[in-house]
């Protein structure tokens, strides 16, 4: 709404008070009439309603403003890939609550990549058997064993360099020795503690 209307309405009754004020100092009988103290009281209220309904509208106006800058703020992040700053612009308690939550399915994600969707995409379900992921596969060692109790540093040198450490009744060269080349440091690091998480390493 134009806020010059609001600056009238508010000059109005500061002149109506003034007046009033002058006339009651100036003159004792004033109002002269009856139907005059009637007239200025309806005048009064009207602009005191008219006032305060203003107000209220242009407040109205500027939080739905508001609300479409944020909106706006959110989508642009979005289309810009930063959910991160998304949920915050929004006030979003996605994140706190998921924390609270825990974690019931023992997939780790690390910067937004879901550990167990690496595994998958990777190739690792058609080698090991890994209860977590359903995985039955035996070309490999049987992960739930053989990664039980171990840290993740151990972890991520059987992925990246898998002859050096060869599961015994397993022969050597069998894994691929490309992974450190063919993940992305988010994507092996997500792996590794989505297997740390999954087999009950050492964390």
């Amino acid at each position: 709404m134009d806020e010059t209307l609001f600056y009238v309405l508010g000059g109005a009754l500061v002149v109506i008070a003034l007046v009033v004020s002058f006339g009651g100092l100036r003159f004792e009988n004033f109002p002269g009439s009856r139907g005059l103290l009637v007239g200025a009281t309806l005048a009064v209220t009207a602009l005191v309603l008219a006032t305060m309904t203003f107000a209220w509208r242009n407040a109205e106006d500027e939080q739905e403003h508001r609300e479409a800058e944020l909106a706006e703020a959110v989508a642009e992040s979005e289309e810009a890939g930063d959910t991160v700053e998304a949920d915050e612009e929004a006030g979003s308690d996605a994140p706190e609550e998921a924390e609270a939550g825990g974690d019931t399915t023992a997939e780790t994600t690390t910067a937004s990549v879901d550990g167990a969707q690496v595994f998958a995409s990777a190739g690792c379900t058609g080698c090991h058997t890994l209860a977590d992921a359903g995985s039955t596969a035996t070309t490999g060692p049987d992960l739930d064993g053989a990664l039980k109790g171990e840290d993740e540093a151990f972890i991520r040198e059987s992925i990246v360099d898998p002859s050096a450490n060869v599961a015994e009744g397993y022969p050597p060269n069998v894994m691929p020795e490309t992974y450190a080349d063919q993940l992305s440091p988010d994507e092996l690091d997500a792996l590794v503690g989505y297997l740390s998480q999954a087999t009950g390493g050492k964390g």
